[in-house]
């Protein structure tokens, strides 16, 4: 369903009708080039035992794709999912973000503490440490965006999913790759996407590395073992968590949720049950 928030509509799917304060609520954020779609999966197998909710990012799935940087950047991005909470009554939250919804994740938590029971960060990162490496991000995030922009959305993904952090997608069933890439192609835009890129891409964030110890909720950190760079990335950041487990999926590369969905769920309705 389509809300009117903050001068955009915004899609919000969720398996209730009603709010219900005895059950634990989950707001699932997707990644760059994703949509509220990539969860079906984890939802359906979750099931009925808690309040899920999944949304589309501003410039993704059927939400709006506005041209104006100020929708994709960090600030607006946390007051969105303030707005959201506030439309469907959800006075406590556990938030759950893949990659770059994972990002978003961890900055409202550190923005809004009280608002958010727990943290599921899956391949995510805190930012990127230094200047000089944030402007050479900038720089490569720039000639992504020129890519987009010359070629057709098909032509994008197919390269994006070609990446060496996807490569252990191949291993998928090939009617599945081909269903993911066709989801996003009619899915998202260029005005989306590059937005996305230019105003909340790695570079853009603050670093939030030094600010990891202030986030004293609960957070569960997911990795796949194929993908080094992540896992490695998110041990560093369990050091520093004060409250913080990390899981590392064997046999699986950055997208946890959709190489091993059953595995990601036992281990999310795990530490879910923990917070009872």
């Amino acid at each position: 369903m389509l809300h009117s928030i903050n001068g955009i509509s915004i899609f919000i799917k969720k398996n209730f009708r009603k709010f219900n304060p005895d059950r634990q609520s989950v707001l699932f954020l997707h990644g760059f080039g994703g949509s509220s779609n990539d969860w079906d999966e984890i939802i359906s197998l979750l099931g009925s035992e808690f309040q899920l909710i999944a949304i589309d990012l501003p410039g993704f799935g059927k939400s709006s794709k506005p041209r104006t940087d100020k929708f994709y950047q960090t600030d607006f991005l946390v007051q969105l999912i303030d707005e959201i909470l506030c439309e469907l009554k959800l006075v406590e939250v556990v938030l759950a973000g893949y990659s770059m919804g994972g990002r978003l994740a961890l900055k409202f938590a550190h923005k809004h503490p009280r608002k958010v029971k727990a943290l599921i960060l899956e391949s995510s990162s805190p930012g990127i440490k230094t200047k000089s490496e944030r402007q050479l991000r900038i720089k490569s995030d720039a000639e992504l965006i020129s890519f987009i922009n010359k070629n057709s959305l098909k032509d994008f993904f197919t390269f994006w999913q070609n990446l060496p952090l996807f490569a252990s997608q191949k291993n998928l069933p090939i009617k599945k790759q081909r269903s993911i890439l066709l989801n996003k192609i009619n899915a998202d835009s260029k005005i989306g996407l590059t937005n996305s890129l230019k105003n909340f891409g790695q570079g853009e964030m603050e670093n939030l590395w030094n600010k990891l110890s202030e986030i004293k909720i609960p957070t569960l950190l997911l990795t796949g073992a194929l993908d080094t760079k992540y896992s490695a990335i998110q041990l560093a950041m369990n050091k520093l968590l004060p409250n913080s487990s990390h899981k590392i999926i064997g046999d699986a590369g950055h997208n946890l949720h959709l190489e091993k969905p059953e595995v990601f769920v036992n281990l999310v309705r795990e530490f879910l049950q923990t917070l009872k």
